[in-house]
Formats: C-alpha cells, sequence, structure tokens
C-alpha cells in the first residue's frame, strides 16, 4: 500500500502573515515539521534579524491574502503604539551596515534598536488564590489523571470576555463608554489565540488539538476553547508582555485591567465550572 504524504495548510518558501503579539507581520515559512502529531511552521519575519526565527504551530499563520492583509492593518489601527515601536526592530541588517560610517557609538545603538527587542525588566501577573487552586487541579486532572477538557466549550473565552465587558458596563459606563475594556479583551482574545498552540497546552493534550484544528479549520481558538485554558493564559502572559513593545504606563495600565478581570473571575463562579472527560483507550494508544 501507498502512504499518502503529510498535506501541510502552509508550504516552504511560502509567502504568509504571522503573529507575534497582537499584530500581524509579513513572513516567509523556511521550514516544516510534525511534532507530536501538530505541524510546526519555522517562520522569519520579513526584514527582521534571523535572530527574531522562530517555530510556530497552524494558530499563528495566515495566508498572505487581500482578506488577511485588510486584518493586519486593522490590527495595526487598534495598536498603532505597538507598530511605531516594533518598526525599530523590523530593520534588516543591511540598514545598520551601511551606517558604517557614522560614529560606532551611533551605530551600535541603532543596530540594537533594529535586533533587540523592548524588554521591560518583569512583568509580574499577581493570580488570586481561587485561580491558583483551579490551576493545580487543571494540573492534576490532565497530567496525572489523564482527563480531557471537553472542546468544544459551551461557554467559550470569547463568551466569558464578552461577559466581563458586560459586567464593567454596568458597574463603571464612563470606563466602558472610553473603549478601553472592549480593547483590552480584543487584546487579551489575539494573545490566547496565537499563544494556545504553543505554550497553553500539555504534552497530553496535543492529538486532541491536532483533532480540533482539523474539525474547526477556520475558527479562532477563543470561540472553542473555555476557562480552563484561559486561566493558563495569565501564567505565561508576564514573560510575553516582557518582551513586547509598550512603554511603562501603557504597560501599567494594561495590568490594572488584567488584575480586575481576575478579580472578575475569581467571584463569578458560574464561570468557573470546569468540563474534562476520561480520555478513551484509543487516545491513549495514539499517546503511545
Amino acid at each position: 500500500f501507498q502512504i499518502m504524504p503529510t498535506k501541510y495548510k502552509y508550504g516552504e518558501g511560502e509567502r504568509v502573515l504571522c503573529y507575534h503579539g497582537p499584530l500581524l507581520y509579513e513572513a516567509k515559512v523556511v521550514k516544516i515539521q510534525l511534532k507530536d502529531k501538530v505541524p510546526q511552521f519555522m517562520i522569519h519575519y520579513n526584514g527582521w534579524s534571523r535572530s527574531w526565527d522562530e517555530w510556530v504551530d497552524e494558530s499563528r499563520v495566515l495566508k498572505f491574502n487581500d482578506v488577511n492583509v485588510q486584518k493586519q492593518q486593522e490590527l495595526q489601527g487598534l495598536h498603532p503604539d505597538k507598530q511605531r515601536k516594533a518598526k525599530k526592530k523590523e530593520k534588516p541588517r543591511k540598514e545598520a551596515e551601511a551606517s558604517s560610517r557614522r560614529s560606532s557609538k551611533r551605530m551600535k545603538q541603532e543596530q540594537q534598536e533594529s535586533t533587540e527587542p523592548n524588554h521591560h525588566q518583569e512583568v509580574k501577573i499577581v493570580i488570586p488564590e481561587e485561580l491558583k487552586k483551579h490551576l493545580v487541579d487543571d494540573w492534576d486532572f490532565v497530567t496525572r489523571q489523564k482527563q480531557l477538557v471537553r472542546v468544544p466549550k459551551s461557554v467559550t473565552v470569547r463568551n466569558i470576555l464578552k461577559r466581563y465587558e458586560q459586567h464593567v458596563a454596568t458597574i463603571d459606563a464612563e470606563k466602558s463608554k472610553s473603549g478601553q475594556i472592549e480593547e483590552i479583551c480584543d487584546g487579551l482574545l489575539e494573545y490566547f489565540n496565537v499563544m494556545l498552540g504553543s505554550q497553553l497546552l500539555y504534552k497530553f493534550e496535543r492529538p486532541q488539538y491536532a483533532e480540533i484544528l482539523q474539525s474547526h479549520p477556520d475558527k479562532p481558538m477563543a470561540d472553542l476553547y473555555g476557562i480552563e485554558h484561559l486561566l493558563r493564559l495569565f501564567v505565561r502572559l508576564g514573560n510575553m508582555l516582557a518582551t513586547t513593545p509598550m512603554d511603562e504606563s501603557s504597560l501599567s495600565l494594561l495590568l490594572s485591567h488584567v488584575h480586575d478581570f481576575l478579580r472578575f473571575l475569581e467571584t463569578t463562579p458560574d464561570l468557573l465550572c470546569v468540563e474534562y472527560d476520561t480520555a478513551p483507550q484509543e487516545y491513549h494508544r495514539r499517546m503511545t
């Protein structure tokens, strides 16, 4: 019999758009690999130093077409500060080399701007104790008891964030009208969609994730996963924010909203109802 070659959504050398933080950047697929049965793509961001090349999964990559270019422009409009500062590191190396006639001090400074992220010393997200208990239980259910979160979820990440927006509207109309809460929630949605496949899954969940990608190829992960994986986002979010171009005042404002959202989750128990199923034997066989 003939073994059919694995078909990938993107090909080597293909021009694509790829999420880096909340924004989309033009990029190229350099290599492809299968890791735990999930396709991974080595991405090179056009005009960036190769030190920024990275392996990503399908959830972070989009086809380069008019519709997705429009989405790229819309995201840039939502995050103008990030786009402006990110441009500093998009300069190709040859641009830095072309300035070699300048003083060595100036050249060193420009090269650093073109290749180094804007690091904050530490971005700490304080997770309330009640939510920490849920995270510990979640780890135990999946890694020790070999259970799987029921996906698609009846209450998704998008549903939860919408509930938070409605909650803020009822207690602080001015804050709601300012558009800040909607922007924060949109940002969390983007971070979740980008980070789920690469940072928010336990190894035992990867075959399930591959199945979800196949059965729902055009759906954002925030419309399929729920509270269990959303809580994991806040464990990882601090490290992501530490390398995101953002001034200190914007970061401080963002963190205040994030902590307010976590307090909302802690005091809204119906959103913390978790759903796990025991993985069937067939699933265990696929893990071996």
